[in-house]
């Protein structure tokens, strides 16, 4: 016929061979694939149209996931996450001002913007401590009582509430509400006039 004896034989294997290639190169595909999209999206209908795209047009419907796949893979997207979400813990950890809530730094005695005072040094180490410390943590040093604080201190078992040593009182604004007097009482009548006159 067209091909016999041993150039059929060789046109034989090499169809056999290019059959086994293509098949080789869509097994592939479709495992590669499947891996991409498993590592792209948890989604089960996404994944499912993906494999079918290469199962059924090869290489053609590969070029069509290739195009519409998702963008990152889920590590990409986990590891953006865990960065956004370490950004915002530094930026909330960062030190403010409890009276303008501005930004201040974690070894300022006062604030810069409002001048309320953040802590005193230490009298040991000179480290900022914050008023709500007993001791410093970085020498061990007991902290000092402020004169001042020590003195409200006694103050305080004669009374209940005292002016916090840290922050000082603020100066009292004049009122803007308007006073408006009560009218004068009346001279008290007889409810009745026939009381009066007697008989």
């Amino acid at each position: 016929m067209f091909f016999d004896g041993l150039t059929g034989d060789l046109v034989l294997v090499a169809i056999i061979g290019l059959v086994a290639y293509l098949l080789v190169l869509w097994v592939a595909a479709l495992v590669w694939t499947y891996r991409d999209v498993v590592a792209r999206t948890s989604d089960t209908f996404t994944q499912t149209i993906a494999l079918v795209l290469v199962v059924v047009f090869n290489i053609p419907g590969l070029l069509v996931y290739l195009v519409l796949r998702p963008k990152d893979t889920l590590m990409d997207a986990y590891d953006r996450q865990l960065e956004a979400e370490a950004l915002l813990h530094e930026i909330q950890e960062q030190a403010t001002c409890p009276r303008c809530r501005r930004k201040v730094e974690a070894d300022f005695v006062a604030c810069p913007y409002c001048r309320n005072s953040l802590g005193m040094p230490c009298e040991n180490c000179g480290k900022t401590l914050t008023s709500s410390w007993v001791l410093c943590p970085y020498c061990s040093a007991e902290r000092a009582q402020p004169a001042a604080a020590a003195a409200a201190v006694e103050r305080s078992s004669a009374t209940t509430t005292i002016a916090s040593p840290e922050m000082p009182a603020r100066p009292k604004r004049a009122s803007t509400a308007t006073y408006t007097p009560t009218a004068p009482a009346a001279s008290a009548a007889p409810a009745d006039p026939a009381a009066e006159v007697g008989p």
